[in-house]
């Protein structure tokens, strides 16, 4: 443990354990019967650079302090952003004078306390303990800008940037949990303008990484900035018809992110989704497999236990295409009557695992069809199925991916027929990434409709 990590502790502990007392004493007279405490406190720090000079240092702590009472039926929160705990009592009186106003549901209280995780705890080396110093983060952005900048064809950066946020946690509630958290994650980004002379394009890049260690190499992050807004010059618009289309892994975890959306047990709950009722059905082409893993070292959203105390492990929610589990947190697993799935805190690590064949192999037969490197805005609703969002990549001829870019075209078509028309390769990106936070590998879908010309 960091003495950072010890600091916090060391305040946050006392409070939240006087707060939980405050509640149940003070509370008694208003009906509470439980609460839960959580205290938490960050740190960001940002530095970017512009024709390689610092354009911006900025840096900033916050804490904030949660608090959940329970009347019976009745929850009532309020967050406060103080550590003062006088202050802390004060709201906290206020609001359990009107917590009898609450109307009763009984899908919010906590988790039962038989239900809570108390084993041991893993360490998934989530918090950096050698961070860099500030002029380390300089230089590394610096660093990006000239190698986006040596490039032929470049003609400036919009932005180049790195952010390093720290943040300690800690939740008491009186169902006996007891979840402690702290963690680093480094973010650098660079925007670059590419001309010619049928105008400019933008495009860019970026790293992520629990540890300034494993972020990817600054002259890396720089090269692909520019050779993403080189390869967007003077884009062609296809001609309008169905034919398949190959999305990059960038374009992929876009796309399979569509699904989560189609899971989330809001929408089930609502009926506003078209895989309600299907679980155990095929509802993807066999072979697809969409995992989420919450014990990879460093990943950026590895954990052992969620926010309401339950363990969170790995699962699989579509498995060979059939629909294993919907996506809930412990209210919406209540109220449609299932085991809660330990993702009170949202998914962790996601990806779908790779196929068999190459990428090369998975287009081959490809006569006419584009390579979609990514999507701009538009629409995909869950729950009548469409599927009509602008993109931007490179034609596909013969079965290989050309140099002719092309852009300002629409990808249509109903999102149940896409899902059962999709195919995977075998180039999964490996968890933690530096570029995925949801690995997805290349990915060729059949019968798209293209919108262009």
């Amino acid at each position: 443990m960091s003495n950072a990590e010890k600091d916090f502790l060391k305040e946050a502990r006392p409070l939240a354990q006087n707060l939980i007392a405050y509640a149940r004493t003070a509370g008694a007279a208003y009906g509470i019967t439980d609460a839960r405490v959580s205290i938490s406190v960050s740190e960001r720090q940002e530095n970017a650079v512009e024709k390689g000079e610092v354009s911006k240092s900025v840096s900033g702590l916050s804490s904030q302090v949660s608090v959940v009472l329970y009347a019976g039926d009745r929850v009532l929160s309020f967050a406060k952003n103080t550590l003062d705990e006088t202050a802390l009592c004060d709201a906290m009186m206020k609001n359990m004078q009107v917590i009898h106003l609450v109307p009763p549901n009984k899908d919010k209280r906590l988790l039962e306390a038989g239900k809570v995780y108390k084993g041991p705890q893993a360490d998934f080396d989530l918090y950096d303990k050698n961070p860099p110093t500030q002029a380390q983060m300089i230089d590394y952005a610096k660093r990006v800008e000239a190698a986006a900048l040596a490039q032929p064809g470049i003609k400036g950066t919009r932005a180049v940037s790195i952010v390093k946020g720290e943040g300690h946690s800690l939740t008491l509630a009186t169902n006996g949990l007891d979840l402690c958290e702290s963690s680093t994650r480094y973010t650098a980004s660079a925007n670059v303008i590419a001309e010619d002379k049928n105008g400019m394009q933008i495009d860019g890049d970026a790293s992520v990484a629990r540890h300034f260690s494993d972020m990817a190499a600054p002259e890396e992050v720089g090269k692909t900035a520019a050779k993403e807004a080189l390869a967007k010059l003077s884009p062609a618009l296809p001609a309008t018809g169905a034919m398949p289309i190959v999305l990059s892994p960038d374009a992929a975890e876009s796309f399979f992110s569509s699904v989560y959306s189609a899971i989330r047990g809001t929408a089930v709950h609502r009926g506003t989704t078209f895989f309600k009722g299907k679980i155990g059905q095929q509802v993807m082409s066999q072979g697809i497999t969409l995992v989420d893993d919450p014990s990879i070292l460093r990943g950026a959203g590895s954990r052992q236990v969620d926010s309401a105390g339950m363990e969170t492990k790995k699962i699989a929610f579509i498995e060979d295409g059939v629909l294993k589990s919907y996506n809930l947190t412990m209210l919406e697993a209540r109220q449609l009557g299932l085991e809660p799935i330990g993702r009170e805190s949202g998914t962790t690590n996601s990806m779908i695992l790779p196929g068999t064949k190459t990428p090369e192999e998975l287009m081959s037969d490809i006569k006419d069809g584009i390579y979609i490197k990514g999507f701009n805005g538009g629409t995909v609703d869950v729950n009548n199925g469409i599927h009509s969002r602008e993109a931007y990549g490179m034609l596909i001829k013969n079965g290989k991916i050309t140099d002719i870019p092309v852009a300002g075209f629409v990808v249509s078509g109903n999102l149940k027929d896409m899902f059962m028309n999709v195919a995977v390769a075998n180039d999964t990106p490996k968890l933690p990434n530096t570029r995925h936070t949801f690995a997805a590998p290349t990915t060729r879908i059949n019968g798209t409709t293209i919108s262009g010309k």
